[in-house]
C-alpha cells in the first residue's frame, strides 16, 4: 500500500490502525500474519501534486472490489494542506532526555545531558528501535542496571539502536556485539556507540531474520561463540523469542544471565517454557502490558 504511494509521488507514507476515540486497540504483536480491520493510511505530496489523480491511479492499481472515493472533506479520502515549518526542529522538539531511574538517562544528541554525573546514553533517535520511550527498552536498561557488568561480555540480539549494548559498556562491560536484521540498525548502533566513545568495544554484525538462516557470529568468522558471554539481551518478539531459544542459551557461559523482553504479560509464560530447559531463576518484571523475563544459565 505504502509502496504504491511512493511510487506515484508521495514524499513519505504510513500506515496506522484506525479506531475511534474510546475502541480499544487491536494488538496484533508477534503474529506478522494479521493486519488491523480497519487502517489510517497518511501521505505527505508536495503542494503541486493533483491529490485526486494520484488517488485515481492508486485505487486503478490495487484492484480493490469497491472504489475508493476521493472527496476532500470526506470520510474515505481528506486532503489538507501542511504549512511549511521547520521540519528538523519539530522532530527535536517530540525528543527530550529521558529518566529511566536515578541516575541512568537516555539524552539525544543535541541535547544537554540534565545530570551530566549520570549514565548518559547519547542517542540520535529515529533511526531505529530503541529511544528509550518503549517500555520493553526501559525494563531491559533496569535490568542491566542491576547485574554486576564490570568485565563482562555482552551480547545484544536485535540491537536496534544500540541503546541496551552501549548501555552495558558504559555501566563497565568490556566488550558487547549487537546483531540486527536490519542493515540501518546495524548503521545506527555503531553511530550510537561512537557518540558514546564506546565504539572500540562494540562490534555489530547484521544477521538473517530467520532462525533457519546462518549463526551471524560464526558467519561473521567470530571463534569460540558458544559459551562465550555473561550477558544475552534479547529485546525483540515473541515469535522470534520462542524460535531463537537454543541460539541464545548456547551464547551464554554457565550462571550467565538472558533478558528477554518485547512481549506482553500474557506472553511470558510460554517464553519461560521454552527456555527452561536451558536456565533456571526465572524472574518477571512488568511495565503496564509488557514484560521481562530474566534467567540464570544452567550448569548442564
Amino acid at each position: 500500500m505504502t509502496d504504491e504511494l511512493l511510487s506515484l509521488g508521495a514524499l513519505s507514507a504510513s500506515v496506522e490502525e484506525y479506531r475511534t476515540l474510546d475502541a480499544p486497540e487491536q494488538e496484533i504483536f508477534g503474529d506478522s500474519s494479521k493486519v488491523w480491520e480497519r487502517c489510517t493510511v497518511q501521505t505527505l505530496f508536495s503542494a503541486s501534486t493533483d491529490v485526486g489523480a494520484i488517488l485515481a491511479l492508486w485505487h486503478a492499481q490495487s484492484g480493490s472490489a469497491a472504489p475508493l472515493k476521493y472527496e476532500a472533506g470526506g470520510s474515505s479520502a481528506h486532503v489538507e494542506e501542511v504549512p511549511d515549518q521547520e521540519w528538523m526542529d519539530s522532530v527535536r522538539a517530540s525528543y527530550q532526555p529521558a529518566c529511566i531511574e536515578e541516575g541512568l538517562w537516555i539524552v539525544p544528541s543535541w541535547c544537554e545531558p540534565p545530570e551530566p554525573t549520570a549514565t548518559n546514553i547519547i542517542l540520535e533517535p529515529g533511526l531505529a528501535f530503541g529511544t528509550g520511550e518503549h517500555p520493553t527498552t526501559r525494563l531491559c536498561l533496569k535490568a542491566l542496571a542491576r547485574l554486576p557488568l564490570a568485565g563482562k561480555r555482552v551480547i545484544d540480539y536485535g540491537t536496534g539502536s544500540g541503546v541496551l549494548a552501549i548501555a552495558a559498556l558504559k555501566m563497565g562491560a568490556s566488550e558487547a556485539l549487537g546483531t540486527d536484521t536490519d542493515a540501518l540498525a546495524v548503521h545506527s548502533a555503531k553511530f550510537n556507540a561512537g557518540l558514546n566513545g564506546v565504539a572500540a568495544s562494540f562490534r555489530t554484525e547484521q544477521c538473517g531474520a530467520s532462525p533457519d538462516s546462518p549463526e551471524p557470529l560464526a558467519a561473521a568468522g567470530l571463534a569460540d561463540v558458544e559459551a562465550s558471554f555473561d550477558v544475552c539481551v534479547a529485546n525483540i518478539l515473541q515469535g522470534p523469542l520462542l524460535e531463537l531459544g537454543p541460539r541464545l542459551a548456547s551464547y551464554l557461559k554457565p550462571n550467565g544471565v538472558i533478558l528477554l523482553s518485547g512481549i506482553l504479560v500474557e506472553q511470558w509464560a510460554a517464553v519461560k517454557d521454552v527456555y527452561e530447559p536451558f536456565f533456571a531463576e526465572f524472574e518477571v518484571a512488568s511495565e503496564g502490558k509488557w514484560a521481562l523475563v530474566t534467567g540464570v544459565r544452567s550448569d548442564s
